[in-house]
């Protein structure tokens, strides 16, 4: 899936940052995603009482970038993005009450702990289940470039073969690794003779919305069966199944196969009892004939 943006905080603060470029030499995209620049301008015009050009000036923002860096690789659940945002303005307001009372130096290192304390109090996202499948509950905050982003897999899982007679029953089921909402609308689709992923080569067999995912086909036939979690819209993940139809019957086969393995437990050197009847018969009745010819000689 493509990555999201963060909607109205990029596009709230993107011109003001490109204004503000010169003034945040290497300023950590991280502390940009939830406060806009001319916030951290602010902070640092006022903790050095000076203006923006001063070298104490410079210092501030520079001891911000580098304080900023270890929080480069940090994600969160995108339901926990608002949290972060807080956590992050909890820290730069931490820094505006202690400007008087502390060091810059040591009031900065006491808003980097408490952010760390509060991060490790967060849910971790669920991890990304591949192969395939759209995972929104495994969508992550990234505080490197302050976007959304999805687990980058197809919506479309590979093709399973799947083996079966052309006069049994089978059921196939459509679920995924990942959970998915309970009402979810459920499409099961057909493509005749074909192994194929492509959707325009699929007639619709029946759709529901809170049901099993499951279908139950009586006298298979070749070819693909396809099912769509969600909307066409909304797609989670659509499943494929290539049914390869063998012809016989299958308690035929079963039959065979049993009388097979019969055989095969016998011990080595001693033929069935079948066929130990039929070679003893087969004597006698020799030996029968044999007589009958002497005696008419």
């Amino acid at each position: 899936m493509p990555v999201l943006c963060s909607g109205t905080m990029e596009r709230r603060w993107v011109p003001l940052l490109l204004l503000l470029v010169p003034w945040l030499p290497g300023l950590h995209p991280c502390l940009l995603c939830f406060g806009p620049p001319i916030q951290w301008a602010r902070l640092c015009r006022e903790i050095a009482r000076s203006s923006q050009k001063d070298s104490q000036h410079q210092h501030c923002l520079e001891a911000l970038a580098e304080a900023a860096v270890p929080l480069a690789p940090v994600t969160v659940g995108s339901g926990q993005s608002e949290a972060l945002r807080k956590i992050i303005m909890d820290a730069l307001h931490l820094l505006e009450k202690q400007k008087d009372k502390k060091p810059f130096e040591v009031s900065l290192q006491e808003a980097i702990q408490t952010i760390w304390v509060k991060l490790s109090q967060l849910e971790q996202a669920p991890a990304c289940i591949p192969p395939c499948g759209h995972q929104p509950a495994a969508r992550v905050f990234q505080c490197a470039t302050c976007r959304l982003v999805d687990c980058q897999f197809p919506v479309d899982c590979p093709v399973q073969d799947v083996w079966v007679h052309e006069d049994e029953a089978i059921t196939l089921h459509c679920d995924v690794p990942f959970a998915v909402p309970p009402e979810l609308q459920v499409t099961w689709m057909f493509a005749k003779d074909i192994r194929t992923q492509d959707l325009a080569l699929f007639e619709e067999l029946q759709r529901g919305i809170g049901e099993p995912p499951s279908l139950t086909v009586q006298d298979p036939t070749l070819g693909t069966i396809a099912c769509r979690l969600g909307a066409a819209s909304e797609t989670l993940a659509r499943k494929y199944f290539y049914l390869n139809v063998s012809g016989g019957s299958v308690e035929a086969e079963q039959g065979l196969q049993a009388r097979f393995r019969a055989v095969l437990r016998w011990p080595r050197g001693r033929a069935p009892l079948h066929l130990t009847t039929s070679l003893q018969l087969g004597l006698v009745l020799g030996f029968v004939g044999l007589v009958l010819l002497l005696l008419l000689l």
